[in-house]
């Protein structure tokens, strides 16, 4: 018999990790008869015993195992050896004759049987001899004989076919499993950070986890890999993760090699699922022995797990390679065909998440509509975050662009259950933020639609900037084009056409090499919506035909504006008629889907070419269908009443109307449309009227940008009372709101019994009362504060507040010349002193209003440089764009623009300088590459010139 020394030898690998979890529990266990490590390949089984041996120096015996060993003789002859050699030190070799088999046994579990102190036996590969009978019949024997010191210890791919039930009922059993065995996160981090001296960030150690599963061959493949990777290159690695080709290779030859043919095809179409169950795959694959395959896969450890509630899921980093090899045997538009099926199955199971999910990766957009309309019938709003996180899943395993996903999603989305979704999605996005950064950027960009469509523009100004830049951070030019698109739809919305026509062009910079569809399809509308309003029309035509080609070239809606801006396109030319016939299309393709949203605009749509008919009629009915649409749409209700006060003044009801216009102007100060009070479309020839602040005297001033100041009757006063103080700032930073007094107590004395805190505020309200109005009599009387049962609001009648001067120099647009806007935007300049309240920084209910008006200052900057950079004047358009630096210095698109056109006016040196700063704070603090988008710049244009 050819004997292998290395069978009987302990692997001895270094550097290993002390799993103290698992070495404690094996430790405290050796006292069992026998310890069976069961899971699939790779999860370090071998590794675990060798190392707690090594470690613990435990007398130890070793037998690794193949198929060889399946016969008895050979079987007992390397386990008399090890054992021999145990006892006596040597290195004999002991072989067994076939007819002494018996006796051999006999004798070993003599041995064995009166051994007198700690001994472990390890049988590693058990799966190679788990078939045969006699091995079983030997194995029994020694086990059941064996001294009390003696512990046997399996490590099999497959649970060993041996009598283990007795043992189990004796409690001389233990048994760890893949659960047990997979590296926890704490483990994940010992193993780079402690061992192998890579240093990971929390989220890079919870994506690491999640994407593998805690399996051990994985994280010993990925730390060749990623010690390699730049740390500024790691996010952008992260989101493309899904395996390398050293992990498929391993799971190729090791795993899926040893599969029976009927067992690959199974688990490669059934890698499609997010949830594996039996009636399901049976009816998808037409077959009947589904519960069968999938018991057995469980039993054998095989690429899937049962979860906590019992789902039979696959592995995330297992189903990506199923996947990878699904897409090695079959083409694209089979794959979609296998989710089309999957779908409808589960439609008929009414499951309508699972369906909806399938519905969409198998492009079937008509189908996901239908089964939206279904879904708000049957289910909780919280409950959609379900199928948010089941998207998130199927992106993240298959690969799919995440745009043709997520911004579907948002869309076709009820507009009752997105405004019942963003206070769930923001507190997802709070937990989000201590531990995948990675994600966060996903969900930020997600609650920014949910908030457009329903109807808060500026806050989701504010959450798709917050997303670009962890985007930009993280390297995703996907996610990157996706926000630049939406950013340069608010602006489009916003009227700020200058940066909808940068955004739309920056978002189409980037190459669609993942098949962008979506950023690159809005971009390209946008920028011909743009055209339309400049009213550039063969522009604007030539676009939408390019964008009509795109959108022919699948059927999920997307051709729906499209075809409303086609309308408009006809509508500015003057043939109504076709106009009508365009957005009639629009409206056949919005029906079919029953995008709420959508119709809203379509219909709004409408009742503009009516109204150049001068069908008032038909214009105020277009608009009262908009209205039944738009229920939970903010800005777009805004919109369509502000349109119908001129319908209704058209068709003589001034009654209507001048309700309508309360209601405008009441929302104007609910949601802070600002930016609206001076200009809506283009085509509407009446602005909305809101009524502006009388010029004259004022009794009250108040200075909040930069240094706070107070004047009243103007001498400067002070309040002395720091929670009065609050209750002011309070007022300012939601001027024109009611506000409970619990909100109010709330913000400013959040600690203390609910007596005390009370006692508080009104001590502190009455002082504040007292020191704006010093001739105060009683608080009746204040001219300031007034009190509406349980509510209280800042009267501005008397009030001069710098930050509503301010905001209207800025937003009033489209009704001065060009010389005085230049005027307005330098009082407005010079009226920004400082950020608002800036000597208070940590009042968190500050903040918003901060930010705000700390963008439209940054705004005038642009806005400014933009003037005297078309002017020819360089020397100040430099200085303004100097200042943007120095208040904005992490924008990258400041200073690309700004190297652009001082390279193209000929100021290399000056250029030179601004990429220095751009080095600097872009890559040395932010830790993003510019080398290469700098030295192209100054290639470029130091050519053409």
């Amino acid at each position: 018999m050819e004997f292998l020394e290395s069978k009987l030898r302990v692997p001895y690998y270094t550097p290993y990790l002390v799993r103290e979890r698992l070495f404690y529990l094996l430790e405290n266990n050796l006292d069992r008869s026998l310890i069976c490590l069961t899971s699939e390949g790779g999860y370090g089984k071998t590794t675990l015993i060798s190392s707690f041996i090594v470690e613990n120096d435990i007398p130890a015996i070793w037998y690794q195992l193949s198929h060889l060993d399946s016969d008895p003789q050979i079987f007992i002859s390397y386990f008399k050896t090890a054992i021999l050699r145990h006892i006596s030190v040597d290195y004999n070799v002991y072989d067994a004759p076939i007819e002494n088999v018996d006796m051999e046994l006999r004798n070993i579990s003599t041995i064995l049987s009166t051994w007198p102190k700690k001994l472990i036996i390890v049988l590693d590969n058990y799966q190679s001899i788990n078939e045969c009978e006699e091995i079983e019949g030997i194995l029994t024997v020694l086990i059941k004989h064996a001294s009390p010191h003696v512990t046997f210890i399996i490590t099999s791919r497959i649970r060993p076919n041996l009598k283990l039930v007795q043992l189990k009922l004796q409690n001389r059993l233990l048994e760890l499993g893949t659960c047990q065995l997979s590296f926890t996160k704490e483990e994940i981090e010992q193993f780079f950070v402690q061992l192998h001296h890579i240093s990971l960030q929390n989220d890079e150690i919870e994506l690491i986890y999640n994407k593998t599963g805690g399996w051990a061959a994985s994280l010993q493949l990925l730390k060749d890999l990623i010690k390699d990777v730049n740390t500024s290159e790691r996010p952008f690695f992260w989101i493309k993760f899904r395996g390398t080709p050293d992990i498929y290779d391993y799971l190729a030859s090791e795993i899926l090699a040893s599969q029976t043919e009927e067992i690959k095809t199974f688990l490669y179409k059934t890698c499609l699922f997010t949830e594996l169950n039996a009636d399901t795959i049976n009816q998808y694959l037409n077959i009947t022995n589904s519960e069968q395959i999938l018991n057995h896969l469980l039993e054998n450890h095989l690429f899937i797990y049962k979860n906590d509630v019992g789902t039979i899921k696959y592995h995330t980093i297992f189903r990506a390679f199923l996947h990878n090899k699904l897409s090695e045997y079959f083409i694209k538009s089979d794959i979609i065909g296998f989710h089309r099926r999957i779908s409808h199955i589960y439609e008929q199971k009414r499951e309508h998440f699972l369906a909806f999910t399938h519905a969409l990766a198998g492009m079937d957009y008509l189908l996901g509509a239908k089964l939206m309309t279904n879904m708000r019938r049957q289910y909780e709003s919280s409950q959609f975050l379900t199928l948010i996180d089941g998207l998130l899943e199927e992106i993240s395993s298959e690969g799919f662009s995440a745009s043709s996903i997520m911004l579907y999603l948002i869309r076709c989305m009820p507009l009752e259950i997105s405004k019942d979704l963003i206070p769930l999605l923001q507190k997802k996005i709070d937990d989000t933020k201590q531990i995948n950064s990675l994600l966060l950027a996903d969900l930020q960009h997600l609650l920014a639609g949910l908030n457009f469509y329903t109807g808060d523009i500026e806050r989701s100004e504010q959450l798709c900037s917050d997303s670009l830049l962890h985007s930009i951070k993280n390297k995703d030019h996907e996610l990157i084009s996706i926000n630049l698109s939406l950013r340069a739809l608010i602006s489009l919305y916003k009227g700020q056409l200058d940066k909808a026509i940068q955004f739309s062009k920056q978002a189409l910079s980037y190459p669609d090499k993942n098949g962008n569809f979506h950023p690159h399809h809005m971009a390209t509308w946008i920028l011909s919506e743009v055209f339309l309003e400049q009213n550039e029309l063969s522009k604007g035509e030539h676009l939408l035909t390019e964008t009509l080609k795109l959108s022919g070239q699948r059927y999920d809606c997307s051709i729906i504006y499209p075809y409303c801006s086609m309308g408009k396109y006809y509508r500015l030319k003057g043939d109504y008629q076709e106009s009508l016939n365009w957005i009639r299309k629009a409206e056949s393709i919005a029906l079919e889907f029953n995008i709420e949203y959508d119709l809203g605009w379509i219909y709004y749509q409408l009742a503009l070419t009516y109204m150049k008919l001068k069908n008032f009629h038909e214009a105020e009915s277009s608009l009262s269908r908009s209205l039944l649409y738009l229920t939970y749409s903010d800005f777009l209700k805004y919109l369509v009443k502000a349109l119908q006060i001129q319908v209704y003044q058209e068709l003589g009801n001034s009654i209507l109307a001048a309700k309508l216009q309360k209601e405008v102007d009441l929302t104007t100060e609910e949601k802070n449309y600002y930016w609206l009070k001076f200009e809506t479309s283009s085509e509407v020839d009446n602005k909305i009227k809101v009524s502006e602040k009388r010029s004259g005297e004022y009794k009250l001033s108040l200075h909040t940008l930069g240094n706070f100041e107070i004047k009243y009757e103007d001498k400067i006063i002070s309040i002395k009372r720091k929670s009065s103080l609050q209750i002011l700032q309070y007022f300012i930073a939601n001027r024109n709101k009611k506000i409970s007094k619990d909100s109010l107590i709330d913000q400013v004395f959040p600690d203390g019994t609910f007596e005390s805190v009370k006692n508080q505020f009104y001590v502190s309200l009455s002082d504040l009362r007292k020191s704006l109005e010093p001739t105060i009599k009683a608080r009746r009387d204040s001219s300031f504060i007034k009190r509406h049962m349980e509510h209280y609001s800042f009267c501005l009648d008397e009030v001069y507040l710098d930050v509503d001067e301010f905001t209207q120099l800025v937003e009033q647009r489209n009704v001065f010349t060009e010389n005085d806007r230049l005027k307005q935007l330098k009082r407005a300049e010079a009226l920004y002193q400082g950020d608002f309240f800036e000597g208070y920084p940590y009042h968190d209910f500050l903040e918003e209003e901060r930010h705000k008006l700390r963008s439209l200052f940054l705004s005038i900057l642009q806005e400014l440089a933009d003037f005297h950079w078309k002017n020819g004047e360089f020397k100040a358009g430099i200085e303004y764009y100097e200042k943007l630096i120095k208040k904005d210095p992490y924008n990258e698109t400041i200073y690309v623009e700004y190297m652009e056109r001082l390279l193209i006016k000929n100021f290399p040196l000056q250029a030179k300088k601004v990429s220095e700063q751009y080095k600097n704070f872009i890559e040395n603090e932010l830790g993003i590459p510019v080398g290469e988008k700098v030295q192209s710049l100054f290639r470029k244009y130091t050519h053409s010139s």
